[in-house]
């Protein structure tokens, strides 16, 4: 009984509620810092949402409550200040805990153009797999700073890392159905310790031309003669470096090279070697493809490594037959499996609406007399198919409209592209907010009522009457008067 007692104490007392204070401050600093590395999907996960982090908040209420609970009965301002002070606080960190698990949050593209939306992009990456005979599965994939993954497994496929930098590379190989050149160049100079391996090709059509610094390269197709002698004529070359390969009626590549030290031109067999008169550069066919077709490959860059086009994120997968690919963001990717065709997908974590939006319109007010925005507005359609009803409602900046449990703001727009705006979609159980706006009430009117509520309490004392002291009971037996003695 006296160790109950004891522990009870404790549990109340400030030699635990200084310790558990420092601590969550700690982790609260160390993860706001953290999280800027990491992204807020991790934070989330692997702190906020932890079992660790959530004993020690729960620890904290107890010790709050223990301690309110023992100073009980609540007698006086002071006393009852501190009371209310204390279940605040227990009620916000309950409404704190509720927002972190129970709620949801997500952004929401629209544009004018692109009808009814009802799926926003939450935090988090997803992966997902379709196979034949089977339906669509979907995980949660868990991104680490040091580039690993988790799970490690998944519908067949094994995730073994991720890049936040990657880029898709074109070649070509022999095996197309129909008639494609497709040449590739390698570009060398001494004087810069540099070579360069390049391809050109009639398709996809992007491959038709390059431009490598000043120099400009493309590769056509004549028809006849005189437009071979007339695409070889680089006289009003607008290019001040220039090299045009031309693929003649008779399957015979000729090139045409313009720089700073004349043209040159002539028929361009593989392995030969020119030089364009660009500086000590040298360039030789090292292939030639009639009938190429295209092949992809998404490869990720090395740390440091300058994108040569647009870079995306992309995940690394292997089969189970130990080939490896890479998926890219947001672009699915498919093979032939032993069931037949599977595709596999890597992408953005997508949450499924009750309800779907439209964007209506997209108003810009600017201030009178100048090009400054004033105010931004998306006026949208919210329709709910489950009852087959219809809303227009307004959203601009701190103006957000309710519907159906999801509060929606504005909250961003592109000055670019005025037919698109971005939302913002937030839901919480009504209970939850209750929690965290009674919280607050009490926490002010019991810091309200400790700080000021003795002096309150003095000065309404001050203002009762005082009590008068009783009046001397009167004697009925004396009397009034003392007879004056008569001496005889």
């Amino acid at each position: 009984m006296i160790m109950a007692s004891r522990f009870t104490r404790f549990l109340g007392s400030i030699r635990l509620a200084v310790p558990l204070l420092v601590a969550i401050a700690t982790i609260l600093i160390w993860a706001t810092v953290y999280e800027s590395n990491v992204g807020s999907a991790t934070v989330q996960r692997e702190i906020y949402k932890s079992a660790w982090f959530g004993a020690l908040v729960f620890l904290l209420a107890v010790n709050l409550g223990v301690s309110t609970l023992s100073r009980y009965p609540w007698r006086g301002p002071r006393k009852i200040g501190f009371a209310l002070t204390h279940w605040g606080l227990i009620l916000l960190i309950a409404g704190a805990a509720a927002v972190i698990h129970l709620s949801s949050e997500g952004m929401l593209l629209l544009r004018t153009d692109g009808g009814p939306n009802n799926q926003i992009r939450v935090e988090g990456e997803q992966l997902q797999v379709a196979a034949p005979g089977q339906a669509t599965r979907a995980a949660d994939v868990v991104i680490r700073p040091d580039g690993s993954v988790s799970p490690q497994h998944f519908a067949g496929l094994f995730l073994q890392g991720y890049s936040d930098q990657a880029v898709t590379t074109v070649g070509f190989q022999p095996g197309g159905n129909v008639d494609n050149l497709a040449i590739q160049l390698t570009m060398g100079s001494d004087r810069m310790g540099q070579t360069l391996r390049r391809w050109l090709a009639m398709a996809p059509g992007d491959y038709r031309q390059l431009d490598i610094g000043p120099a400009h390269l493309e590769l056509v197709q004549a028809e006849d003669e005189a437009e071979l002698a007339r695409l070889l004529d680089l006289t009003d070359a607008k290019a001040p470096n220039l090299l045009r390969v031309v693929a003649a009626p008779d399957q015979r590549l000729f090139y045409g090279a313009h720089g700073a030290q004349g043209t040159t031109v002539g028929e361009w067999r593989p392995g030969e070697v020119i030089a364009p008169g660009w500086a000590d550069i040298q360039i030789s066919l090292s292939d030639r493809i009639d009938r190429a077709r295209v092949q992809r490959r998404v490869v990720p860059l090395t740390a440091g490594a300058a994108a040569p086009g647009e870079s995306f994120p992309a995940l690394q997968v292997s089969r189970q037959d130990g080939s490896t690919l890479w998926l890219p963001w947001g672009e699915p990717v498919s093979w032939q499996g032993q069931d037949g065709l599977q595709v596999a997908a890597f992408g953005p974590k997508l949450l499924q609406l009750p309800f779907y939006v439209t964007l209506d319109d997209f108003i810009v007010a600017r201030n009178e007399g100048s090009e400054s925005v004033a105010m931004w507005t998306s006026q949208i359609t919210l329709w709910d198919p489950h009852t087959d009803t219809a809303v227009q409602r307004s959203v601009w900046m701190n103006h957000p409209t309710w519907f159906r449990g999801w509060k929606l703001a504005q909250a961003s727009w592109n000055p670019g592209d005025l037919n698109q705006s971005t939302l913002q979609l937030k839901r919480e159980p009504w209970w939850v907010t209750a929690l965290t706006w009674s919280g607050s009430l009490l926490v002010v009117l019991g810091i309200g009522v400790m700080f000021y509520g003795p002096a309150i309490a003095k000065r309404l004392r001050r203002r009762q009457p005082s009590p008068q002291p009783p009046a001397p009971a009167s004697d009925d037996t004396q009397p009034d008067s003392i007879p004056e003695t008569v001496h005889p």
